[in-house]
């Protein structure tokens, strides 16, 4: 999540601005270049529409109407748009929302004879599932996993880069073959390390970092219906027991490897899906790459968490909030519903209008 602490101003200045009544908030469109560098602010935006989805390959999207008058390259220049909020003292605070590639749709016109473009665009993730490797691709044995990150991000052109160091490597080699996308390999590399999936943060750097346990996060941001609430009145719970398994058997079996297996069992009194609660047991048996057997068993707990979190999950409208990111983690208090418990945020989206109503789709945090 971005900071809320921007320039001069409190992250308690920002919020109470957020929060305000009659707060006012702008939309900014700046066109960068294939290298994420400013080329000018466009005037041609007509309307945008940005959303995430951290479980979707491609997690950052906007849509974008955009009145063409020959000043975007769309086969390389990208767009960044921002939310400006008005501070009391008539002062913006600027959030940026993406760096997006452009799509280059047919053009149609208007009832004015307007040249209009209706665009879909993606973050750069975009650019490491068109980038595929041409000949069989190796990473030999002894090789630090952020760092093949490193090497391939750096040779699909993603300089801007904030990858968590460790200290594992490679304990046999791994190669994929031709045609394999690059953030395929890369997926498979940070998910040997027990890491998240690569994302881009709101100013077009890619981020890697290590996975943590919901449990064991931080609370980014509260949600709560009080007199200063942002979260509008409909919102929709759904509890779903059924089929979530309660032991977990994860193996790792690589050619020149010794096979390793993880078991990871729910036996929580508290839970309702666990071994003891339910009085039989519900196997989930997986295959997986890991750099060790302390790396498996993180995982498997890991998949664990993940598969049980589908036990609670909450569809909420809030006024636009334009500091979330990727996977962030929210308490939601909302007494009509007796809710009052931390979630992880998979996806929002709004459209880019002063007034519109973000949606969030989160996923309760529940301990196994």
């Amino acid at each position: 999540m971005l900071s809320l602490a921007q320039g001069i101003y409190t992250a308690s200045q920002v919020d109470s601005a957020l929060h305000a009544a009659s707060r006012e908030v702008h939309f900014q469109y700046n066109l960068l270049d294939s290298s994420n560098k400013f080329k000018e602010t466009l005037t041609t935006v007509l309307s945008g529409h940005v959303a995430n989805n951290c479980l979707s390959n491609i997690k950052r999207t906007a849509t974008f109407t955009i009145l063409d008058d020959h000043s975007i390259n769309f086969l390389s220049d990208r767009i960044q748009p921002w939310l400006l909020l008005k501070m009391p003292d008539g002062n913006f605070v600027p959030f940026p929302l993406g760096v997006f590639l452009l799509s280059s749709p047919k053009r149609k016109t208007d009832s004015s004879l307007n040249v209009i473009r209706e665009v879909e665009a993606y973050d750069q993730l975009q650019v490491l599932m068109d980038d595929k490797v041409t000949d069989r691709y190796t990473v030999p044995a002894g090789t630090n996993y952020i760092t093949a990150v490193q090497t391939l991000l750096t040779n699909a052109g993603i300089i801007s880069q904030n990858l968590t160091t460790c200290s594992s490597v490679l304990p046999v080699a791994l190669d994929w073959a031709p045609g394999t996308p690059k953030l395929t390999i890369i997926n498979a590399l940070l998910g040997a390390i027990n890491y998240w999936s690569l994302f881009f943060d709101a100013y077009g750097v890619a981020i890697a970092r290590p996975y943590v346990l919901p449990a064991n996060r931080a609370v980014d941001y509260t949600y709560k219906n009080d007199s200063l609430s942002v979260i509008f009145p409909e919102l929709e719970q759904d509890l779903d027991l059924f089929g979530i398994p309660n032991k977990w058997v994860m193996t790792v079996t690589e050619p020149d490897q010794s096979v390793i297996t993880s078991t990871y069992t729910n036996t929580n009194l508290a839970s309702p899906t666990s071994t003891v609660s339910r009085g039989r047991t519900i196997v989930s048996s997986l295959t997986d790459t890991a750099a060790d057997q302390v790396t498996l068993d993180a995982k498997v707990q890991r998949q664990a968490f993940q598969d049980s979190q589908v036990y609670e999950t909450v569809d909420l409208e809030t006024a636009i909030m334009p500091m979330h990111s990727e996977n962030d983690m929210l308490k939601l208090i909302f007494s009509p519903l007796g809710i009052g418990d931390n979630y992880n945020e998979m996806s929002w989206e709004f459209d880019l209008v002063a007034g519109a109503q973000m949606k969030h789709q989160i996923r309760k945090v529940v301990n196994i």
